[in-house]
């Protein structure tokens, strides 16, 4: 077994290397799968679903019935059996394991202290970020997004504040390889439920496949380390999100059907949508209760 002293000679290039053709081979598999399904979403399917979404309608409030009262009967779900399957662990991740430690680590930390560790993860995942903008060939917000990069961690104090946005007009222009590979025309591809991450697309799991390997965590820290962080970063994005969760799960009588017409809703609705002069990236109204940016 090799010395710790030589894994930290050698292993950082050679990690790099192969987790570059990992993120290209993940994304270029996954791509090709999704292409096929690219104009399925809204194809015809189960009956059943608008009556999940608009069953509830009456009872929701005004921003959720903005998400949910898109009149749209039929999707097409042709990984049902696998994503219902999925969705039940991710249901009982989530209201046994996920909301309750969430719960208790907004209880515990004030909002300043959580506001402070988000920007942390927000700008250590810069590069991200920065990446993706130079493949959509947006080098002004690549550039934008360095800076607020190199401010944020000096003047900021390692990310804690955002003076980039408070004293520079540098706000954030977040962006990933799921928005890339939209950038070259690729569809949403089929509905699919990942674990943990909740209601996705083949392109958005393409995307946070690609993101993970353009994260800088797992480069600059060691097992188990990597992951205790990425997991820590996890659970404070989710943290606002827990009983958004279960006030939702609990206004449906099917909450599988209710949470993928969500997602599927919100994606039609992009897909309508026009960038506006300030901000070309599309505007996901719906994102799955669970922690998504890798």
């Amino acid at each position: 077994m090799p010395s710790k002293h030589t894994y930290h000679q050698h292993s950082p290039r050679r990690k790099s290397a192969t987790s570059v053709f990992e993120a290209l081979s993940l994304s270029l598999l996954l791509l090709t799968t999704s292409l096929p399904y690219s104009s399925a979403l809204a194809a015809g399917g189960n009956g059943e679903a608008a009556q999940q979404t608009s069953a509830t309608v009456g009872d929701l409030s005004d921003d959720e019935i903005t998400v949910v009262s898109y009149e749209e009967s039929d999707y097409n779900d042709p990984l049902m059996a696998f994503n219902r399957a999925m969705f039940a662990f991710n249901d009982v991740s989530y209201r046994y394991v996920l909301i309750p430690v969430a719960k208790g680590y907004n209880y515990v930390t004030p909002a300043a202290v959580r506001t402070g560790i988000g920007n942390v993860f927000d700008n250590i995942k810069a590069p991200i970020h920065i990446i993706n903008h130079l493949l959509q060939w947006e080098p002004a917000k690549a550039g934008a997004t360095t800076a607020r990069f190199l401010l944020n961690t000096t003047i900021g104090i390692a990310g804690i504040f955002d003076p980039a946005a408070a004293w520079f007009s540098l706000p954030k222009n977040e962006t990933g390889f799921s928005d890339t590979l939209a950038h070259y025309g690729s569809g949403y591809g089929t509905f699919l439920v990942l674990p943990f991450v909740g209601p996705a697309d083949l392109r958005s799991g393409t995307g946070i496949v690609a993101d993970y390997f353009l994260n800088p965590i797992p480069y600059i820290t060691e097992q188990p380390d990597s992951s205790y962080i990425m997991a820590g970063d996890k659970l404070q994005a989710f943290a606002p999100q827990a009983e958004s969760y279960e006030t939702l799960r609990a206004k449906s009588d099917d909450p599988y059907l209710f949470f993928r017409n969500m997602y599927l809703q919100g994606i039609l609705r992009d897909q309508q949508y026009q960038p506006s002069a300030d901000n070309n990236k599309p505007c996901l109204l719906y994102t799955s209760p669970s922690p998504r940016d890798s």
